[in-house]
């Protein structure tokens, strides 16, 4: 018996860790995915999405924790399909894209999933428009180093 309430204990635990973001805003835009092809990288695949005129890939993840107070607003959520998820369900908007108050310029979007997993990790999205520039990265974000940014 003890040993039920200790694993229960540490689900409930785990369950409690995952931060709560904001909502979906009222204007939510669905994301639609693309792809980019680094010619230069052997053909290395990236996933894409558009926000306010500038294209967004991948960049990196946490280096530490990211807590609600550095989460600006939900913008949207992407849109599940065949080149975004392997649950092809367009109601499905638990892939959710949040801005963040320390990037006012919003070179970064950050990618978050929702649903049920435990320890869901965000991902940070850059806006291409700043490749080869100097900018203010948050210090919550650790790049992957992917060849396109170097």
């Amino acid at each position: 018996m003890k040993k039920i309430f200790i694993i229960i204990t540490i689900i409930l635990l785990f369950a409690g860790c995952s931060p709560k973001y904001p909502d979906l805003e009222e204007d939510a835009i669905g994301f639609k995915t693309s792809s980019y092809i680094d010619y230069d990288n052997d053909g290395d695949s990236s996933l894409t999405f558009e926000y306010n005129n500038r294209v967004y890939m991948p960049y990196g993840t946490i280096r530490r924790s990211v807590r609600r107070k550095d989460i600006d607003k939900c913008i949207g959520y992407i849109i599940q399909d065949e080149r975004s998820s392997s649950i092809v369900d367009p109601n499905n908007k638990d892939t959710r894209i949040y801005t963040l108050v320390e990037d006012k310029d919003n070179n970064f979007l950050m990618e978050y999933y929702i649903g049920t997993t435990l320890m869901n990790q965000p991902i940070f999205y850059r806006a291409i428009d700043t490749r080869g520039k100097k900018i203010d990265i948050p210090n919550y974000i650790d790049s992957l180093n992917y060849s396109y940014w170097k």
